[in-house]
């Protein structure tokens, strides 16, 4: 108090005094208000640069930010920046240090502080989006504080870059921003994540469904990002939904609609889920794996699909199509039709082996001339000789 009644006209004595006892508020608010703010910028320039956040907010109770830009620029010393913009912030006048971080920034500095404070400055200005995305060395925690209540869009890129992946599902779920959440799983590729997210009690989990199947792997040209996806979906076991996924990907116009391995999991994943399917995927579907689905269609008992798989693909140097018609379907007329169209000797052998298995002894001989198939003659002379009798 004697300091601070005396009218020193040197004020380094009382300088000194209020930085050794942390007046430092009171120490500004006297030379501002004594017209003594030469000293402000000695006292933190040669005898403790480290208090110009507390500087800086007691120059902010007087609104004095004309001479805070100035002050902060010429500072050469060390000092904590997440105080100086903690002193701003509380007075909302973060835009002041703009310049000063810029600088610090285009000289090289990586301190998350100084970045995190920029970030804070670009989320309450304009387009944001760019600078959440690529700058590397903002804090995703402090700058997703800063904005989950402003904006949770810019939360979202805060956290994914971050790669903060529990806390970005979090803001997802409470916001119902599905459609950012499906996109970060998809391009994360974690199988962990996604088993989290598709557990059956997610309460999330049909939303999540639905925006895949409306956007995410249509806008994907990672065969990795669907691979991962699409296994995800087949370890949780929704086939059902996997279909639907399956249907977007592959029979919409999209980079992977000839994928191989994809057509065939489609169909397979009908064979088992969803039998109505199965033939129009069928009939849609050019490059899948054409054998192996015809078998397992046949020991599912979906013979008209293999039957349709068989002429399709044009099968007919195999004779398991016709055994199809015939111990399956039991329909020698359609065996017939499709022996005469292929005209392959072995379909003919297999078509009359049947015929003289049903006493249907002369169009048996007409197959077996047709098959230049001799072997069974003995069979054919006595379903001959009994036939006469």
């Amino acid at each position: 108090m004697f300091l601070w009644e005396a009218s020193l006209t040197d004020q380094f004595p009382f300088i000194i005094v209020c930085d050794g006892f942390d007046f430092v508020h009171d120490l500004v608010l006297y030379l501002y208000r004594n017209n003594l703010q030469k000293y402000i910028e000695i006292y933190i320039q040669k005898v403790n640069p480290g208090r110009i956040p507390a500087v800086v907010g007691g120059l902010l109770d007087v609104d004095c930010s004309e001479d805070i830009e100035n002050l902060i620029m010429v500072v050469r010393g060390q000092f904590s920046t997440d105080e100086l913009v903690a002193e701003v912030e509380n007075g909302n006048r973060l835009k002041l240090l703009l310049l000063w971080l810029e600088s610090r920034s285009h000289e090289g500095c990586e301190e998350p502080a100084t970045h995190s404070a920029l970030a804070k400055i670009c989320i309450d200005s304009s387009s944001p989006e760019h600078f959440l995305r690529e700058n590397a060395y903002y804090s995703s925690l402090v700058v997703c504080q800063y904005c989950e209540k402003r904006d949770p869009h810019l939360a979202c890129l805060a956290w994914e870059r971050g790669q903060c992946d529990l806390e970005l599902i979090e803001v997802c779920n409470e916001n119902s921003l599905f459609k950012s959440q499906v996109h970060y799983l998809v391009h994360r590729k974690d199988p962990e994540l996604w088993a989290q997210d598709l557990e059956e009690t997610s309460p999330s989990r049909r939303q999540l469904v639905d925006q895949l199947v409306q956007t995410a792997l249509s806008e994907t040209q990672d065969p990795e990002e669907v691979s991962v996806t699409v296994k995800a979906f087949m370890t949780a076991d929704l086939p059902n939904e996997l279909i639907e996924l399956l249907e977007k990907t592959v029979l919409h116009t999209s980079v992977f609609s000839e994928h191989r391995n994809l057509q065939n999991l489609l169909i397979l994943t009908a064979v088992k889920a969803d039998h109505t399917r199965v033939m129009e995927y069928i009939s849609h579907l050019d490059n899948c794996d054409a054998p192996a689905i015809a078998s397992i269609a046949v020991s599912s008992a979906l013979y008209e699909e293999a039957f349709v798989i068989f002429r399709k693909f044009d099968m007919n140097a195999s004779a398991i199509w016709v055994r199809v018609l015939i111990e399956h379907m039991g329909n020698l007329d359609r065996a017939y039709e499709f022996a005469e169209r292929c005209n392959a000797p072995a379909v003919w052998s297999q078509l009359a082996r049947a015929q003289l298995q049903k006493d249907l002894v002369k169009e048996a001989i007409d197959s077996y001339i047709r098959a230049d198939d001799p072997s069974s003659y003995l069979e054919v002379a006595e379903a001959a000789s009994l036939s006469l009798a």
